[in-house]
């Protein structure tokens, strides 16, 4: 992608020119680069990659700002601005979790034989989460309460301080699942 300063002679653009080329701006800075039309929009693989993102941020989206779990994400200095405690939970889980139907089918049989996945799941249910799915995925449904383990697990991996995260994710109990559902809405 292109990086310009000064694109068609001015100082800013925005929008297609036949087809071929898009300018837009991102992240306060003009871009541009090819305009490209997908094949098929609705392929199992993008179906997957968008099952993926949904279920992962409806997980994310339910941590409040300003509480003990999203301060801890500022104050280990892993959220940067313009970044957000969601871009930056989803992106993580989905480049370390969720990278592939493989890696999904293995992170939903690891949630689903752990024994707090009940509390995660009633966790879920608490914050108001929904599974996710597509008609056109091959992952099938993407479980309420598997956002939340793999946020659990994230946590752990960014070494998040205290408890419960100071423990390995095999051995949470419901009581560390509520710990952690209450950091996302308390100080």
């Amino acid at each position: 992608m292109a990086k310009v300063t000064g694109p068609l002679m001015s100082m800013s653009a925005s929008g297609k020119i036949a087809d071929s080329i898009v300018f837009f701006g991102w992240k306060g800075i003009n871009v541009v680069r090819q305009w490209i039309i997908p094949a098929n929009k609705m392929s199992a693989d993008q179906g997957n990659q968008r099952t993926f993102m949904a279920g992962t941020g409806k997980a994310v989206g339910k941590i409040q700002v300003g509480k003990a779990f999203a301060q801890q994400l500022i104050d280990l200095g892993l959220v940067i601005a313009p970044n957000t405690k969601q871009s930056f939970l989803v992106a993580y889980i989905l480049n370390n979790y969720l990278t592939d139907a493989t890696a999904y089918a293995t992170q939903r049989g690891l949630f689903t034989a752990h024994t707090a996945s009940l509390a995660f799941g009633t966790g879920a249910d608490n914050l108001t989460i929904v599974d996710f799915n597509l008609p056109y995925d091959t992952v099938g449904t993407y479980d309420k309460g598997l956002g939340l383990y793999l946020i659990a697990k994230a946590a752990i991996a960014n070494l998040f301080s205290g408890a419960p995260y100071n423990a390995n994710i095999t051995t949470w109990t419901a009581g560390d699942v509520n710990s952690m559902i209450n950091d996302f809405t308390s100080l």
